[in-house]
């Protein structure tokens, strides 16, 4: 009887300190205490505490890695917004020092002397203007006098004469203006053609015209197509006029 009662008292102890081995495992240990929540909802069927506060662990993990995922995805969103703004910044900045260089007068080399390239250009557009005004003023009052028999030719070397200057020059302004955009520039041959032409003496025309009217006639015709066509000016007695 008695052994009995030792034998209760020690089975007793022994269930109390695996009682208390297991509450106190359960609550120092995290997997013991996840593994009696398991078997307790495993055998009852109900929700432990335990285990529901597992799984709500287990969501906010999941949430947290989703926006921390998201997060690194934005920081890179913004890296990469950051570099084409800072690209954007560098080329602004280069536009308006390029747009403050354009608003900037320029100063040329024009004629030998330093200028600002607006006068430059103010200058040839000046000289070409007075010249051409000049030029077509001096054809318009010529007409007349170079439809006069014969003593019209010394009026039209003259103006031929003062119309090859005035080309000359005028393309010589023209270069000069080109040197202020480009000092490389290489002069047009043109105005050394141009500035090295003569204009034959009054003599000189009316010998071709009584020799050669013919070739006279077609040599005009081949720069200006638009006078008539005298197919019978050949036979013109031009000892009248001598």
């Amino acid at each position: 009887m008695r052994l009995l009662r030792i034998t209760k008292t020690l089975v007793l102890g022994a269930i109390l300190a695996m009682s208390l081995g297991l509450n106190v495992a359960t609550v120092a240990i995290g997997s013991v205490a996840t593994l009696v929540s398991s078997a307790y909802e495993a055998v009852t069927g109900a929700v432990s505490v335990v285990g529901q506060r597992n799984r709500d662990l287990a969501a906010k993990d999941k949430q947290l890695a989703a926006k921390s995922k998201q997060l690194k995805v934005n920081s890179q969103q913004l890296n990469t917004t950051t570099k084409q703004l800072d690209a954007k910044t560098k080329q602004v900045a280069s536009l308006s020092d390029e747009v403050a260089g354009l608003k900037k007068p320029k100063v040329v080399s024009y004629r030998g002397q330093p200028r600002l390239l607006s006068t430059a250009v103010e200058d040839t557009a000046e000289r070409i203007s007075r010249r051409t005004v000049s030029g077509a003023t001096r054809n318009a009052s010529s007409v007349v006098a170079e439809a006069i028999p014969f003593w019209g030719i010394a009026v039209i070397v003259g103006v031929t004469a003062w119309d090859l200057t005035d080309a000359c020059a005028t393309m010589y302004d023209l270069h000069q203006l080109e040197l202020a955009f480009n000092p490389d520039a290489a002069a047009d041959p043109e105005v050394t053609e141009v500035c090295g032409m003569t204009v034959p003496t009054k003599e000189e025309v009316w010998l071709a015209v009584k020799s050669s009217p013919g070739a006279a006639w077609a040599a005009a015709k081949d720069a200006v197509p638009d006078i008539p066509d005298f197919s019978d000016i050949t036979t013109i007695d031009w000892t009248f006029w001598n």
